[in-house]
């Protein structure tokens, strides 16, 4: 009995020697050790090793299942897809036509306002009264020039010194050029411009009773011819251009404004008793300038006017 249990002693020990050199040899390989039951260990049983496989990669794959389209339902859904691709095509152009127009109807009253780019001719009448012909040419949208020129004739009543002058001759007459500059790309806009001044002025009349100190019979008749001192006359204003009516190329044109002309100068012609006194001529001259000069409206001209244009 001492014998067998020493002969499975020795058992268990070769066991475990043999056991611990095969994991060190082997160090990749996963080995596990089957524990034995607590009794007695059998004699001729000895532990074995079990090799552990590696753990395995699960695979991922997806788990809606691949799902082939009959071969009507895949025609079908090839013709529905052509379908689709020929009504997006046109839904497309059509967006573009209608973006295209809604684009050229916005910009119509921008263009039709200015957009007009070559010659014009065109006639206006003035308030002052006046007749303007002019001729211009537009660049784009924002700027044109134009050459006027402007001719008319009226008549005004004016006091002073206690004489009353009637038929006083006025007649605008005007060589210019104008630029009009459109800031924001329509009808409107802001004109300046310069003129040669011809305007002049004419008058005649007989004295009554006393002027300046002195009886009638010293003046008798006074004739005077103004001329402004100023030949160069500015000229601010705005204004307003429409688009061609139509396709008359006719269109209309309003301007308001100032000529900015200043102050004139007379020469005086006498048929008195002192139409020889170099006193009484200076007395009638600064008689008849100040006659004009106090109008402020024949200082600084106003012309509103309104015209019509052809577009070439």
């Amino acid at each position: 009995m001492k014998r067998l249990k020493k002969m499975t002693a020795l058992s268990f020990l070769l066991g475990s020697v043999f056991t611990t050199g095969a994991l060190s040899q082997d160090a990749n390989k996963s080995q596990t050790l089957v524990p034995q039951p607590n009794e007695e260990i059998n004699a001729t049983r000895a532990f074995t090793p079990i090799p552990t496989e590696p753990p395995k990669r699960e695979e991922k794959t997806d788990p809606t299942p691949e799902v082939k389209p009959h071969k009507k339902h895949k025609l079908g859904f090839h013709k529905h897809k052509a379908k689709a691709k020929e009504k997006h095509k046109h839904d497309a152009s059509k967006a573009k036509d209608t973006s295209q127009t809604t684009s050229d109807t916005k910009a119509a009253p921008l263009t039709s306002a200015s957009g007009h780019k070559g010659w014009f001719v065109g006639l206006r009448g003035a308030y002052v009264p006046s007749g303007i012909l002019e001729i211009g040419y537009e660049f784009n949208e924002t700027f044109k020039l134009r050459l006027l020129g402007e001719v008319g004739r009226y008549n005004r009543t004016y006091s002073v010194d206690g004489q009353r002058y009637d038929g006083i001759r006025i007649k605008p007459q005007k060589v210019g050029i104008m630029a009009d500059w459109h800031p924001w790309k329509n009808g409107l806009r802001v004109s300046g411009g310069l003129s040669y001044n011809a305007d002049r002025i004419q008058l005649s009349h007989a004295v009554t009773g006393t002027l300046l100190g002195q009886p009638a019979s010293v003046y008798g008749t006074i004739t005077a011819k103004y001329k402004y001192r100023r030949a160069v006359a500015p000229y601010v204003g705005i204004g307003y251009d429409t688009g061609s009516l139509g396709d008359s190329g006719l269109s209309l044109s309003a301007d308001a404004g100032f000529w900015f002309q200043g102050k004139v100068v007379p020469s005086v012609n006498l048929t008195g008793t002192g139409q020889s006194n170099p006193t009484i001529i200076e007395m009638a001259k600064a008689h008849t300038a100040n006659l004009i000069n106090q109008r402020t409206l024949l200082k600084n001209v106003p012309m509103v006017s309104l015209g019509i244009r052809y577009l070439f």
